[in-house]
């Protein structure tokens, strides 16, 4: 794995993918200062078990060797404006998920290059923060859950329908476990992660 750190961000490389991480609240240092090392984690994992699943995926998505996304590290006025512009809802929310996989022109520079450009993941400090506390968990397991929640999204799973919502939050929860986090849905999360901006 290469890894390259600065103040502002980070960027991984391992077996062909690459996650970008942008800090734009640095708060995040304090609170979570290993989130380089559970972003990769999660990010890795939640892209290899969505791929090698037993059960079709609900997604479309062909994974092919080398993919991108980028992780944004931000508070809550940046994901409020985000939440209201691109979502309608004038309000902060836990994590957003930004996919490029419908955009055609990604989808050809993507042929041209051998790389899937996922998209991306922004997330909120104090928001994660208030939700952790809620709901008596600690902070990294929420933060974690939500990375994976997010790339899922990015790979095209959606939980608006109830049977797409079980595939997702059974996904989840095998990734969860493989990264030695409990299942939030049953620790009175249920359903509580709002997910990407097309719902």
């Amino acid at each position: 794995m290469e890894r390259s750190l600065s103040n502002e961000g980070a960027s991984f490389m391992s077996s062909g993918f690459e996650v970008a991480v942008e800090l734009r609240e640095p708060l995040w240092d304090d609170r979570l200062p290993h989130h380089q090392a559970l972003i990769h984690r999660a990010v890795i994992a939640s892209y290899v078990l969505a791929g090698f699943s037993a059960e079709p995926s609900s997604s479309d998505v062909t994974l092919i060797s080398e993919a991108e996304l980028s992780v944004v590290l931000a508070n809550d006025p940046s994901v409020q404006a985000l939440n209201k512009e691109y979502r309608g809802k004038d309000k902060p929310t836990n994590v957003l998920s930004f996919s490029t996989l419908d955009d055609p022109d990604e989808a050809d520079l993507a042929s041209q290059r051998g790389v899937l450009p996922l998209g991306d993941i922004v997330l909120s400090l104090e928001t994660l923060i208030l939700e952790a506390n809620e709901q008596s968990k600690r902070l990294e397991d929420h933060f974690t859950h939500l990375l994976v929640h997010g790339v899922l999204h990015l790979l095209g799973y959606d939980h608006i329908e109830d049977d797409d919502a079980l595939e997702m939050e059974g996904l989840e929860v095998e990734i969860l476990n493989r990264l030695g986090v409990e299942n939030p849905y049953e620790l009175g999360d249920e359903r509580r992660v709002e997910g990407a901006i097309d719902e």
